[in-house]
């Protein structure tokens, strides 16, 4: 049975500090979130390691759980089960602790759930209770209609399609108290278990009305759990009229999109159904195929459960691991302002005892509030990707440290012979990143970019917060002649 697990970071309670310092930790909840939103999950699952890193180091278990919350979420949508276990037992050691009301019932409603999906019905109930109860104390009626959804689900599984009904009708009327995002997004799935009762009720009428609505909704998406359960629950439709030809005929297909997901829990599923179907089409080599799917597709379920007691995932790495990630901002993964402001000390030491000269540079993005405004964070998190990776591209040539600074600033410090070598490599990197046009989403956006820099006077400069000061008025000086530019503070 298809229950929801959708638990979204924008609704964490994340206490956020003002220090430089989690500046990028802000960022990166802010992406997570919209990455979970349009279901980018393949990025999401690419960030996770880096923005939990951050977290854990800042003891941020507020946001902890609500990462591992949507990875559950994001493993339980593409099928894999084992990975959404493990993950649900890493949140148990922050919950009881850490965890808000709010994120209490959105962690019962998940293991709810899980265990749902694995045939435990009495945990299944038991936690959605729990969430329920929580979710009515805080008016929070997204959870509840979750939970509403999970309950239909739950009735439907103990034969009583009546009370699954009245849940998720419940739902439905609640999910109008809903921004129109989360409504459409709750109405697909509470529609979606609601024609499989009103099939089990043998009223297939109204199925077939939201099945139409919902073959039209999937139409083009990738098939994931939504839209897999949309065919398997068709089939179960036709099946239900002894119209068993066409019932084969769709649970075939879902099954494929079941087996290319590696959805185990649903392969088992569906080829339970099949044999049923099978059976009355008396195709017999079908059958004994079937047969034997479904048998292997048991013992690796078996094989699953033997190891759910010892699934863990260890999220404290060794000291080293640590160290390496601390020096990496996560988005754009050139180095980060800790590790930049951390060597630049070092370097100035340095230079002034052998009297090298270095530049320093700011690079800030032009009009970046702009795009973000009318593109969205992700359209800009993109450009902050591509300049970076100009600029690490062109600078690895060099003794240099190249970072982002913060936002849509970037620094960079270059060990050079002349002031005349600087001048030619602030130059060169201006014309590879300037007026560079790249395309989002359809759209051709020109990267326009404003730097400033400053020198160490061959030593005589020592401190970093005045040779910060001279680039940064030179930026400003950028900014203020009409931007795209780049101007030396000598």
């Amino acid at each position: 049975m298809y229950n929801i697990i959708i638990n979204i970071i924008e609704n964490s309670n994340v206490d956020w500090l003002g220090s430089d310092e989690l500046q990028e930790l802000k960022e990166l909840k802010i992406t997570m979130n919209d990455l979970v939103s349009e279901e980018r999950f393949h990025e999401f699952l690419n960030l996770f390691e880096p923005t939990t890193s951050l977290a854990l180091q800042e003891k941020n278990y507020s946001l902890l759980i609500d990462l591992y919350l949507n990875r559950s979420k994001i493993y339980y949508i593409i099928g894999d089960i084992q990975s959404c276990i493990a993950d649900l037992k890493k949140i148990t050691e922050w919950i009881d602790d850490h965890g808000t009301d709010g994120q209490r019932a959105k962690y019962y409603n998940t293991y709810a759930t899980v265990c749902g999906e694995l045939g435990d019905q009495g945990k299944n109930l038991e936690y959605l209770i729990k969430a329920k109860l929580i979710a009515i104390k805080l008016d929070d009626f997204l959870s509840l209609c979750k939970i509403y959804n999970n309950l239909g689900v739950y009735y439907l599984g103990e034969g009583d399609p009546k009370n699954s009904i009245n849940y998720l009708l419940k739902g439905l009327e609640l999910s109008k108290k809903l921004d129109k995002a989360h409504e459409d997004e709750l109405m697909v799935l509470l529609k979606l278990n609601l024609a499989n009762s009103y099939t089990n009720l043998g009223e297939f009428k109204k199925a077939e009305e939201l099945f139409d609505f919902l073959f039209s909704y999937i139409e083009g998406k990738q098939m994931m759990k939504t839209s897999i359960y949309a065919l398997q629950y068709k089939g179960l439709w036709f099946k239900a009229q002894k119209r068993y030809e066409e019932a084969n005929e769709i649970l075939v297909m879902a099954k494929d999109f079941a087996s290319k997901n590696n959805d185990l829990i649903l392969l088992e599923e569906i080829n339970k159904i099949l044999v049923d179907v099978i059976t009355e089409l008396d195709d017999k080599d079908q059958l004994i195929a079937i047969q034997k799917d479904y048998i292997d597709i048991l013992l690796k379920i078996k094989e699953i459960n033997l190891n759910q007691n010892i699934i863990q995932i260890e999220m404290s790495q060794n000291e080293k691991h640590y160290a390496s990630m601390s020096t990496k901002d996560p988005l754009t993964t050139c180095y980060n302002r800790r590790y930049f402001e951390k060597n630049i000390k070092k370097w100035l030491k340095e230079a002034k005892m052998a009297a090298q000269l270095l530049g320093f540079l700011i690079l800030d993005v032009d009009y970046f509030k702009q795009v973000n405004d009318q593109y969205g964070h992700l359209v800009g998190d993109d450009i902050l990707k591509s300049v970076a990776n100009m600029a690490n591209e062109y600078l690895s040539a060099y003794d240099s440290i190249f970072a982002r600074y913060g936002g849509d600033e970037f620094v960079a410090i270059v060990k050079v012979s002349s002031k005349d070598e600087l001048m030619e490599i602030v130059d060169n990197l201006y014309n590879h990143i300037a007026n560079t046009i790249i395309e989002l989403d359809g759209e051709k956006i020109c990267i326009h970019i404003s730097i400033g820099v400053s020198t160490n006077a061959n030593g005589m400069i020592t401190e970093y917060k005045e040779l910060f000061k001279l680039a940064d008025d030179a930026l400003y000086e950028s900014k203020r002649n009409g931007r795209n530019q780049y101007t030396v503070n000598s």
